[in-house]
Parts: structure tokens; sequence; C-alpha cells
């Protein structure tokens, strides 16, 4: 009898062994608004590879939850739009070998803190959640999007080999070393939960729009910059030369297809230098190794006057935006083309709140404390 079982272990053993696709690269993605995808998909967004997958984490008119499908976008719902995790995928096609196949298992709430992948805090938080439109998202993914990306993450480890996390999230709360730590907690209990090697799998963090190109939440970059030195085989992913839309919260569609060719760069630097230099020289050879904001000329200078906030811009301005930490846009001002003007602070949110000034010349931002 122990005999037998022992055979039939070893049976079963080598069966699941050789249903594992080692030439199958699964790439787990989760974050907020920007993993999603923002930007309108366009034609040459809809030629995708056979070789290049998605695993569908939601049910929707062209997926079924679990099940792999063509990653033809949207990847992360079928609400949802153009991403990075898209072209992501097409540049590694376009240098790894013939057989190797790339797979997407993306969840992404719009809006959400880190803390809504936490497992050991998510569920009280989710409860508390008021804003219609995300429990929407929320409900698609069972009220637990850590716990729908571990699900799915098993589900295609099944058929592939887990290579790599890439994460997009940091407009709502990056601003303290409490969302490192979380981040950081989320990889291990991934990690402890879905048994991979975590020499082997690297963390990539993609910064948010920046400051420079009128960015509203800039501010954070500084933290997401800040987790490589704290942990290792951590990857921040620059996006320089990613430009935005008009909100300038979220990536344009050509800024998503940008910053998914630096994800995509970013991790054959940390795990192959051979491809990565292949994935260079083809980046060159199309012309994307240089795309680049055009620069501002405008620069302002603030000071708090009691409830007045004073402003000398070296441009005239044409409306300023006061946007929250979490990017919500709470009040616009238009000083009517004015170098040097007040702003009345009166009835704004008493916390920490991003100018965003506009003018003929570009854009310039100010962080201003009013708590």
């Amino acid at each position: 009898m122990k005999s037998t079982l022992i055979t039939f272990l070893l049976i079963v053993g080598t069966q699941l062994l050789h249903a594992q696709d080692q030439n199958f690269w699964i790439f787990l993605c989760f974050g907020q608004s920007n993993m999603a995808g923002q930007a309108p998909i366009e034609a040459q967004d809809l030629e995708v590879s056979d070789r290049y997958l998605s695993m569908a984490t939601t049910d929707g008119p062209d997926r079924q939850l679990g099940t792999w499908r063509k990653a033809v976008p949207p990847l992360c719902r079928a609400d949802a739009h153009l991403g990075p995790a898209d072209w992501f995928g097409r540049t590694l096609i376009d240098v790894v070998p013939e057989n190797v196949r790339i797979g997407i298992v993306s969840v992404a709430v719009e809006g959400c803190p880190i803390t809504f992948f936490d497992k050991d805090q998510n569920a009280a938080l989710i409860a508390k959640e008021e804003r219609d439109w995300m429990n929407g998202i929320l409900d698609q993914y069972g009220r637990d999007p850590y716990g729908r990306l571990l699900a799915m993450a098993k589900q295609a480890a099944k058929d592939g080999v887990i290579k790599g996390i890439l994460l997009h999230q940091g407009e709502t709360d990056a601003y303290n070393d409490q969302w490192r730590k979380t981040l950081r907690k989320i990889y291990r209990d991934l990690q402890q939960e879905l048994r991979f090697d975590s020499t082997a799998v690297p963390l990539l963090v993609g910064e948010v729009v920046r400051g420079e190109y009128g960015g509203v939440c800039g501010h954070a970059n500084p933290t997401i910059n800040d987790i490589a030195r704290h942990y290792p085989n951590t990857y921040v992913v620059s996006s320089e030369g990613c430009l935005p839309s008009a909100d300038n919260l979220h990536f344009s569609s050509e800024g998503y297809r940008q910053l998914g060719r630096h994800y995509a760069l970013r991790y054959l630097e940390a795990t192959d230098s051979k491809l990565a230099e292949l994935c260079r020289q083809r980046l060159a050879t199309a012309g994307y190794d240089n795309i680049s904001a055009p620069a501002s000329s405008l620069t302002v200078k603030t000071s708090r006057r009691g409830k007045t906030l004073g402003v000398e811009a070296s441009e005239s301005i044409e409306k300023v935006d006061v946007v929250s930490f979490s990017g919500q846009t709470v009040k616009t001002f238009t000083p009517g083309g004015k170098k040097a003007f007040e702003l009345k602070l009166r009835g704004l949110p008493k916390e920490k709140l991003v100018f965003v000034f506009q003018a003929a010349g570009g854009k310039a931002t100010a962080d201003i404390d009013l708590q």
C-alpha cells in the first residue's frame, strides 16, 4: 500500500510539473486607475501577438473569470481602457525567444489606497467605502482585490511561471513610509502564498505623472523612488517622457505606451542584461529612446498670507486648479491672465493641497499645507 501511494504521488507530481510551461512567463499587475488604464484604445493597440495573453480577473462580455484570452485591451476589466501593461507585454514579446509567451494577471481599483490590497486590513476598510462608483468596481472583484489577485495568480501559475510583479499605485497615498511598508508587506504576502522565489521575481514600481509635466500627484514620486533603497529586488520605473492626459493625473495613450516600454526595459535590466541591451537597441531603432516632454518655462513663487495665497508668476496665469493629494480637484481659480495676484483660501479643505498653475508656456505646481 505504501509503495502504491508513493508511486501515485510521483505520477501526479510529474503530471503537474509537465502541465506548467516554463516558457509561459506570468506577470501580476495591480494598483489603481493608472494601472487599470484610462486612455483611449487606438487602432495600433488592437494588433496583439498570439503569444501575449491576459487572464480575465472579472467576468465581462469579452471574457470569463479565470480563463486566458488574447491580450487585446482593455486588460484589467471590460470597462477599463489602455494602460501600461498593454505595451509592457508587447515590448517583451519583441525581444524574448520565440518560444516564450507572456501572460498578464491584472487587478486594479481606481482611486484606491494601497491598503485595499493588504489582506489583513482591507475587509474593514472596504466595508466602509461609500462611493458608488468605487463600490461598483469593488463588486466586480468580489470586494476583495487582493483575494482576487491571489486566486487568479494561483490559477495562472498552473499554466506558467510567475516572473515579476508590477505596481502602479501611489497617487492616493504614497507620501510617507507607511505606504512603502504596506507595499512590501503585500509583496511578501504574495510570495508566501504563491511560493515563488523572491530573489527571482522582481517588484517593479512605476512613477506617477511627473510634476514638471503638470502631474497633480507628482509629489508622490520621491516616496516611490525611495522604495528601491530599502528593499532588495525592487526597482522603480521612470515616467520620464510619459506625457499626461488633459486631467494631469492619468497618462495619455502614448504616455501609457511609453510607460509600458519603460516597465519592460526595467524588468529586463533586472533579470537579463543581454535581452535588456537588445530591447534598448530595438527601442532606439523605433525612435522610442529619446521621447521627452516639452520643458515648461513657467515659474511660480507663492507666499501664505493668512487666508490668502500670494502668487508671483513669470507668465500670465490663465487657470489654477487646487487638487487634493488623492488627485481630486477641489476648486478652480481663473486669475484672468495676471502674473501677480492673490487667491482666497477660505472654504478649502484643511489639508495638504497641490496648486496647479497653467499658462501658455506650460504648467507649474506648488504644495500648500492648509492644516
